[in-house]
């Protein structure tokens, strides 16, 4: 004999599509957040990824009392290309220290007028940006894909070797 005070269990249609109105009012509010969130994280991780490099070798250059160099590459063995492509970090006799494959998410990262493809550290720890030069800087400008919805990062590269990251706005 079958109990009558057993329920069946389940879910009504109503509590049903209430659940899903639910969930898709916050995935529309969360998924462009959250598209803000990845790129802006995508910037500072590739900013960051940079300034190691230039740490690297301002320290090796004063650690072997030689220059050392970061350049663009896009074969990563030689110092052709733009910044975007890639870069290598390598010592006086051309030995790579290290390298950095093309940036991802469609990142644009280039040198102003007033960097070349390559930048050189003596024994100091100083770049070789020429005394004579009006700047005593250089400048790499690191930006999303156009349209940019978050601001762009600004590597500056003083010719004492000092580093430093601000926002820019990017077309």
């Amino acid at each position: 004999m079958v109990d009558a005070r057993i329920s069946k269990r389940g879910f009504t249609l109503i509590e049903l599509l209430v659940t899903l109105s639910v969930a898709g009012i916050l995935v529309t509010i969360a998924v462009p957040n959250y598209r803000l969130f990845v790129i802006n994280n995508r910037m500072a991780s590739q900013a960051n990824d940079m300034i190691t490099a230039i740490i690297l070798a301002r320290s090796e250059a004063v650690k072997r009392g030689a220059n050392v160099t970061i350049c663009a590459s896009s074969d990563a063995a030689t110092c052709v290309g733009g910044w975007q492509n890639g870069w290598i970090v390598r010592d006086a006799a051309g030995t790579p220290l290290r390298v950095q494959q093309a940036l991802g998410g469609s990142s644009v990262l280039t040198g102003g007028t007033d960097v070349a493809s390559t930048i050189t550290f003596n024994s100091a720890g100083r770049t070789t940006i020429p005394t004579t030069a009006t700047v005593a800087s250089t400048t790499l400008t690191l930006c999303p894909p156009s349209p940019a919805p978050v601001q762009g990062r600004a590597i500056q590269i003083e010719r004492t070797g000092r580093t430093r990251v601000a926002a820019v706005a990017c077309p």
